[in-house]
């Protein structure tokens, strides 16, 4: 690969054989994987890097002033798809935090595509840079100080490269960060349609401005290459929190707490959730037999797990070409419970009723054999009631080492995983006090470490991926839509312009791309493939069998596990 690549989007070695793993050993390449958010990638500097630990310490001051301002300031996190829902759930979080401690609230987010983009992708919005500034400048046109931190796990997404350029052309009253998993020289650098700069150019310009910060540990790649909901996702929820835990305690507590023992706690958490590992294995194996029979998975919780199965739900359809259906989250009483900007927005159609109790009235009644209901809880105490449902059933306990577990009530799954989570390490990193303040957001992130093993390990089993690269992603965005021609051109070894000229045939169903077409904008292309099926194993199939599109989509039809149809492929053509 090339040294000018990404390093979000490389392969990473560590994984490319996770397609042909048995469930376990997924686990355990995943647990690997994740350790390099703690131990770093190569000789880049990663997360307790001198300098990274100086700029999360310099953040966390700035959102202690902003926090003692109250409504007057705003602290604003942003981005698209994961990076946007990560953002949502830590205003949510330090809002409620803040409340309870008497202060006003003065966290927001900005959700590429709103809060509809919460549940559904919607990610065509990433690359509208002026959408992004006029959201941020319609957030903010009241407040005196602004804290903005721009989410963007590639350094690539226009939507915040517009935003990052807004507050530093305002530097009096905004203070831009910019957050992501990539050196600054690795940052995206093509051109970006409706806006005159690139993503590259906002950071050199931002490596300059005196009040900027750019917080980009590296993680390494990604476990599925590309998919940055899974090691960058969760780089991205420990480094959010870990500066706005040491501002709420300075503000609201009076008390310091050094940064390095704040992400040091997470690794703890972590080495807990992987001790798990033949439990988590036995429920990928469950989902995995209920996606290759076209059932579906349910997430079921009473508290913010539910949140955190709501965004693995949600990741699904872009990264695996899922279908809404596949993957769901129900959380308690719905949107009353998750406070978002727009309200109760149920009305806009299944997809969005996520309460409980629309899982009861609306999907338990048609829930089958081949499905798989998934519990989200800490204890046993109290927690949706699955018996009775005629599917497979599991539970993901997530609480302290003494937590409430009754034997007799987890006999009727076919799975649990209790992640008992070490109190007292935990107090011996941290102090009590922030165990005491923010234990739900360990449960948080060790819940998102199970589910998204989960549902990466039954897309596995059902044939989405190859080696380790997603092979059926949706082509939503310019992101993917070059991503899609990386993957057809790495495994047909096509130069670049003729990988692209293959996905141009499978978006527009033709064998002979106009040139009209050929030359039209890349946003136009992204409108026509969003709402199809298909579109990167049909260009792949038409690549390596030489055949028309009809052809290529028919050989899939024939054979849906696309795993087994690329093998066979490249055996035939002795690519491998």
């Amino acid at each position: 690969m090339s040294a000018e690549q990404p390093i979000t989007e490389r392969v990473n070695p560590l994984s490319v054989n996770i397609d042909v793993a048995s469930p376990q050993d997924m686990i355990s390449i995943l647990q690997r994987c994740d350790e390099e958010i703690f131990s770093g990638w190569q000789n880049y500097p990663g997360m307790f890097d001198a300098r990274i630990l100086e700029t999360l310490t310099a953040i966390a001051t700035l959102a202690a002033e902003i926090m003692k301002l109250g409504s007057r300031g705003a602290i604003v996190f942003s981005g698209c798809g994961t990076s946007g829902r990560l953002g949502f759930i830590t205003a949510r979080t330090f809002n409620m935090k803040l409340e309870s401690a008497g202060r006003e609230p003065c966290c927001h987010y900005i959700m590429a595509g709103g809060d509809r983009a919460l549940f559904t992708s919607q990610e065509a919005v990433e690359d509208d840079p002026p959408c992004g500034m006029d959201l941020l400048h319609n957030l903010c046109k009241d407040k005196t100080r602004v804290l903005f931190l721009g989410i963007t796990c590639g350094l690539s997404a226009p939507f915040v490269a517009g935003q990052l350029h807004l507050c530093m052309e305002q530097p009096d009253k905004y203070t831009p960060v910019l957050l992501g998993f990539n050196p600054t020289c690795l940052a995206r650098d093509l051109p970006i349609e409706k806006w005159d700069k690139t993503f590259r150019q906002v950071v050199q310009r931002l490596e300059k401005h005196p009040t900027g910060y750019i917080l980009n540990p590296v993680v390494g790649p990604e476990q599925i290459t590309g998919s940055s909901r899974m090691k960058s996702g969760s780089a991205t929820k420990i480094l959010l929190e870990a500066v706005l835990v040491a501002a709420y305690l300075k503000t609201c507590k009076d008390m310091d707490v050094r940064v390095q023992d704040l992400l040091q706690s997470y690794h703890t958490v972590c080495d807990s959730v992987y001790s798990r590992q033949a439990d988590i294995g036995d429920i990928v194996e469950l989902a995995g037999k209920s996606l290759n029979a076209g059932g579906h998975i349910y997430y079921l919780s009473q508290d913010s797990l539910g949140i955190m199965g709501m965004i693995d739900a949600s990741e699904c359809p872009p990264t695996y070409g899922a279908t809404l259906d596949d993957v769901r989250g129900f959380v308690a009483t719905g949107f009353d419970f998750l406070k978002n900007n727009d309200g109760d927005i149920s009305d806009q159609g299944k997809h969005f009723r996520i309460s409980l109790a629309n899982f009861q009235q609306e999907v338990a009644p048609t829930v089958t054999s081949d499905d798989l209901v998934v519990v989200l809880t800490q204890d046993t105490s109290s927690f949706p009631c699955v018996e009775g449902l005629p599917c497979r059933t599991a539970c993901v306990i997530v609480g302290r080492e003494q937590a409430q577990v009754n034997p007799v009530q987890l006999e009727q799954f076919a799975a649990v995983v209790q992640v008992s989570l070490p109190s007292m390490s935990l107090v011996g990193v941290v102090g009590e006090t922030v165990v005491a303040e923010f234990w739900q957001l360990y449960r948080e992130i060790a819940t998102k470490w199970v589910l998204n093993a989960v549902t990466t390990g039954a897309h596995i089993l059902k044939g989405k991926v190859f080696q380790n690269i997603m092979v059926d992603l949706k082509v939503s965005n310019n992101k993917l839509f070059y991503r899609a021609v990386s993957i057809i051109q790495r495994y047909s070894k096509l130069s670049q312009s003729d990988a692209q000229d293959y996905l141009l045939r499978s978006i527009y169903n033709t064998d002979s791309v106009a040139a009209e077409t050929r030359t039209a904008p890349v946003a136009e292309h992204i409108r026509t493939a969003t709402p199809q099926h298909r579109v990167v194993p049909t260009a792949l199939m038409a690549t390596l069998f030489q055949c028309s599109v009809t052809q290529a989509r028919e050989k899939l039809d024939a054979q849906p596990v696309i795993r087994t149809i690329i093998m066979s492929s490249l055996e035939k053509t002795r690519v491998l």
